[in-house]
């Protein structure tokens, strides 16, 4: 479920039975009512994707022209201050690898695992070996996708002289996504992970790309959700509360000021979309309409 190095990863009628289950199967929602400025857009999106999936329909496109502003769950202009915070968090403390955390002969079999089954070059796999398990683990998901694209970035493409508001720094997002667990636990885990076959993207990856490309975000979100468990089982502090409905609701009076006065366009991870805390119910709670976009 460790997808993206920007963490981790989307949207009817009567708010108490949709909260329980989403069952249309869409990306794009419309928001409105509550004496927002115009309609907003919401839209579920895939922090990374192969090249061959990436698609942006007619329809969302002319839901972004219309939009005044574009939200994203972090901003990826990223000044240079905070690259250095970020890469105080991605990397082991202390100029450590994940070597180590390991016996020799565990060691021995990841990076065997790296350079042999992965078919990583062997420099490019020391390099990794600096960065913390979530964060390794999420490039070697990119590394095996190959050529791939991200919807955040061609919507940041798009907007030109839209204005770009982000939901969360790139610190606060950092701080969640390193977790509260044990680093020795969580390298633990991910060299079982490596023994498992769970490191290869044909797995996990593939499961997610698959229910995103049909739009089953019920589906998604009960698939990531079920691998949340599987980790806060070991104690890494990456449980869907900390990953998922602490932020939705933090973000959720933010977008409220926001569209009092401008028309969004909002994308975000589509996991924080559906369930009892996802942005879609919270919403609603909140008074606003949320529906699919069907024009």
């Amino acid at each position: 479920m460790k997808i993206v190095l920007f963490a981790c990863i989307s949207f009817c009628y009567t708010t108490h039975f949709f909260a329980q289950k989403i069952e249309s199967k869409t990306l794009l929602w419309k928001v409105y009512g509550n004496n927002v400025k115009d309609t907003s857009f919401l839209y579920g999106t895939i922090h990374i994707i192969d090249k061959k999936n990436f698609k942006l329909t007619n329809k969302v496109k002319r839901c972004f022209q219309k939009s005044e502003a574009l939200v994203t769950e972090i901003s990826l202009d990223i000044p240079d201050s905070s690259k250095r915070a970020m890469a105080n968090h991605v990397m082991y403390p202390n100029r450590k690898s994940i070597k180590d955390y390991l016996s020799a002969e565990e060691y021995s079999y990841f990076h065997s695992y790296l350079v042999d089954t992965l078919k990583i070059n062997g420099l490019k796999a020391k390099i990794y070996e600096m960065m913390q398990p979530f964060f390794l683990e999420s490039m070697l998901v990119a590394e095996q996708i190959g050529k791939y694209e991200s919807y955040e970035q061609r919507f940041v493409k798009m907007a030109k002289k839209k204005e770009k508001l982000a939901l969360e720094t790139i610190e606060e997002q950092m701080k969640v996504l390193v977790g509260s667990g044990s680093i020795e636990l969580q390298v633990k885990q991910l060299v079982g992970d490596a023994k498992k076959g769970k490191l290869k993207a044909d797995n996990s990856f593939k499961k997610m790309v698959d229910l995103y490309v049909i739009e089953d975000l019920q589906a998604l979100y009960d698939y990531i959700t079920e691998e949340m468990q599987d980790l806060s089982s070991l104690e890494f502090g990456l449980t869907k509360e900390r990953l998922l409905d602490q932020r939705n609701q933090k973000w959720i009076p933010l977008l409220s000021n926001w569209m009092s006065s401008k028309q969004l366009f909002i994308a975000v991870g589509a996991g924080h979309l559906a369930g009892e805390e996802g942005v879609i119910h919270l919403l609603r709670k909140q008074g606003f309409k949320v529906e699919p976009v069907n024009y």
